[in-house]
């Protein structure tokens, strides 16, 4: 699925994240692993995460391989309900 270890290594790939994701899976989709990761982020998305998540969120979205879709979940991440400063600044957005 390539996901950067830091999903592991900082917390955001719980059990029921893998889970969800794995039961969709199907022999042959390891080339589409950015389907996956963006997955991931909206399913971060969707709990409606604590600044602090989402800070972790936008340096997760600065490792991931494919920069464009990842430029489109920081935009996602900005535009969430707990987005702050601090948010926008990890996002690379000048507040």
């Amino acid at each position: 699925m390539g996901f950067p270890k830091e999903w592991t290594s900082l917390g955001m790939y719980p059990d029921e994240l893998f889970e969800i994701q794995v039961s969709g899976y199907r022999p042959g989709h390891e080339q589409s692993g950015e389907h996956y990761r963006n997955g991931a982020f909206h399913w971060w998305l969707h709990k409606e995460p604590a600044p602090e998540q989402l800070i972790v969120l936008a340096g997760l979205s600065m490792l991931d391989p494919d920069q464009l879709m990842a430029g489109d979940i920081r935009n996602y991440i900005v535009k969430s309900k707990n987005s702050t400063s601090a948010v926008r600044k990890a996002c690379g957005i000048a507040t």
